[in-house]
């Protein structure tokens, strides 16, 4: 009789204690999957990118699944599954980080063309703002789209240079605050606006194409440092599919665990000093 009443009050308790833990999880994925989607908004709708964030979590959430599962059927063990979940986790923001500096880079690429036609519609006569109106219509985003957004500000009676000044908040570059401080001085001590944006066209086309040569002369050693990082696990995982006994220590015991972390932490090292040697400031 004891016996039966100890296993009665096991069984309630792990009962209770599943439905705890479904309930928490459930909680835990609510509050993710709002925080997920909230970021995904917040963030490519700053960069103009309008998708549906519900098909983005579910993709995401496939992945996060799929990949592990995948991972852990072909090695048979658990090293390599939480190495990818743990990877998995930093996707969302380094995706957001790099297509963010795209878009940045794009708008560094055509800024310059972009202010010649502006400086040409001032010598023609055109106001500034109607000139800005005429580049926002007829450029190509995503300058266009930035200069579209300044626009719909001094719609909503935001001053042109608060205006302009949140364009160089959102666009961090040295030749976007170089422009908005070319015209907020021009608009407040008067002077060639024209002459001077036709002059910084040119500046930062010259720019470009000193960067453009300078990434061509270095682009051999950043490929170097990409080869040197991805070689060793091109061939780690060779020999592991083609010798399964002999590297099958390398996943399945603490000492190669431990070997793995070592070798990362001196690849991630030695690829980095291959971009810090490569990166030259112009």
């Amino acid at each position: 009789m004891m016996l039966w009443l100890v296993a009665a009050m096991a069984f309630v308790s792990v009962s209770l204690l599943a439905v705890v833990a479904v309930q928490a999880g459930d909680r835990f994925m609510a509050r993710y999957r709002a925080s997920f989607m909230d970021q995904a908004k917040l963030n490519l709708a700053d960069m103009f990118l309008f998708v549906n964030e519900g098909a983005l979590f579910v993709s995401y959430a496939v992945a996060v699944v799929g990949i592990p599962l995948l991972l852990w059927l072909l090695s048979g063990g658990w090293f390599l599954p939480a190495v990818a979940l743990l990877f998995l986790a930093t996707v969302p923001r380094h995706a957001y980080r790099v297509l963010r500096q795209r878009r940045i880079n794009k708008i560094q690429q055509q800024l310059p063309d972009g202010l010649m036609m502006l400086a040409s519609s001032l010598r023609a006569g055109v106001g500034f703002n109607p000139a800005l109106e005429t580049l926002a219509k007829d450029g190509v985003p995503p300058l266009a789209q930035e200069l579209s957004l300044i626009l719909r500000e001094q719609h909503m009676g935001v001053r042109t240079e608060e205006a302009l000044e949140n364009f160089a908040r959102r666009v961090p570059l040295p030749d976007v605050k170089l422009f908005v401080a070319a015209v907020c001085i021009s608009r407040e001590v008067g002077g060639n606006l024209a002459e001077t944006l036709a002059t910084l066209a040119d500046t930062l086309r010259r720019k470009l194409m000193m960067e453009g040569k300078v990434k061509a002369l270095t682009s051999q050693g950043k490929l170097q440092g990409i080869v040197m990082a991805l070689l060793p696990v091109g061939i780690g995982g060779f020999l592991y599919f083609a010798y399964p006994e002999t590297m099958g220590g390398l996943l399945h015991e603490p000492i190669g665990w431990g070997l793995i972390a070592i070798c990362s932490v001196l690849e991630f090292i030695g690829y980095k000093f291959c971009q810090k040697i490569m990166a030259i400031d112009i």
